[in-house]
């Protein structure tokens, strides 16, 4: 395997700091499936109170954060409304099909990353038939991952959630990445995460975390919740380990985030003068880059990448991935851009 310099496959191999993994080790701990880990209970009110809802869970993984949201808001025999290229739909193993006995109703995003009012109308305004499933929960994805880290616009999310309402649907948001939104609009959680009925969000995307997610809750729906994590095998005990160093990020890493930005940015200038690369997206909105390759290359282009220490993601047959997070240097970005501008050549 080929030793790569500059790990651009995703934000998720960055490494905790040693001020993270000391803020580890200081953590104060309980059990968290007793409610008594002191570290768990400060993040997740913290979170709360950012975001202007009533409670937040703390969960392992972001796949988990959405399995057990999507879950608590439907019944058995649902649909789902998603995005086509949405993560929920591609890379989580058909967890809905599987443990919540669900179906997801996909509807191809616009460019805008958002699922087409007109669309999702038409998807909501069926007409009670013992034929169909009911269609209870709208999902979206911001920032959108496989849509090269777009920020989704706020006045169509709202035209989202309002179709959704009016339709007795709620509305949930895959937000793993919504840090970077905040970073790069410089608007509130409380705006961004405005009339969901839940919200989750990842610290080991972005934040620099090793662990994490949180989902965000009414005191409603709270019970619920947590008696899904731990269906899913997600009550951990002394947690605080881990709510340590997503506190770290957010008094650390969150005000910084902004850096992976401008990292992405000098990639996509890199890719703008390659010879056989292709920009999917002009704007880069975030942290993510996607390149178009030569048809069917975009393996070939990965594998190529990596003999020069680079690692990045074939997305598909035809593009690549390439995700900036806080464990690089300028130093590295410099020399991935540097490469990737004569790359083909």
């Amino acid at each position: 395997m080929n030793r790569i310099k500059v790990d651009l496959r995703s934000d998720t191999v960055s490494t905790p700091s040693h001020a993270m993994r000391n803020a580890m080790s200081r953590a104060e701990v309980g059990d968290d499936v007793f409610g008594e880990d002191p570290s768990i209970n400060h993040l997740e009110d913290t979170v709360a109170g950012m975001a202007g809802f009533d409670r937040a869970v703390f969960m392992p993984t972001g796949t988990m954060s959405n399995g057990v949201a999507i879950r608590a808001l439907t019944s058995a025999g649902d649909e789902v409304i998603c995005g086509s290229r949405s993560h929920a739909y591609l890379y989580e193993g058909a967890q809905y099909a599987m443990l919540g006995g669900l179906q997801m109703h996909r509807i191809d995003e616009n460019e805008s990353g958002c699922i087409p009012s007109d669309a999702l109308r038409t998807a909501l305004n069926r007409e009670k038939d013992p034929h169909f499933a009911p269609r209870t929960l709208v999902t979206l994805e911001n920032t959108h991952n496989v849509m090269g880290g777009l920020i989704l616009p706020q006045t169509m999310i709202k035209e989202i959630q309002s179709i959704a309402s009016l339709n007795n649907a709620s509305s949930y948001l895959d937000g793993a990445r919504l840090w970077h939104v905040m970073a790069a609009s410089g608007k509130s959680l409380t705006e961004l995460v405005s009339g969901f009925r839940m919200v989750s969000m990842c610290f080991s995307k972005g934040l620099g975390c090793p662990v994490g997610s949180i989902l965000l809750c009414s005191s409603e729906d709270e019970e619920r919740v947590r008696f899904i994590r731990k269906q899913h095998g997600g009550g951990m005990r002394q947690a605080g380990i881990l709510a340590a160093a997503c506190i770290y990020a957010l008094e650390h890493n969150l005000p910084v985030l902004s850096r992976t930005h401008q990292y992405a940015v000098k990639l996509a200038r890199g890719i703008e003068r390659s010879p056989v690369l292709e920009l999917q997206r002009k704007k880069v909105d975030t942290n993510i880059v996607i390149a178009k390759t030569p048809e069917g290359k975009a393996e070939i282009v990965a594998e190529s990448l990596a003999t020069l220490e680079i690692g990045c993601l074939a997305l598909s047959p035809s593009t690549v991935r390439f995700v900036t997070h806080l464990s690089l240097s300028e130093r590295s970005v410099k020399y991935a851009a540097d490469v990737l501008s004569a790359f083909g050549g």
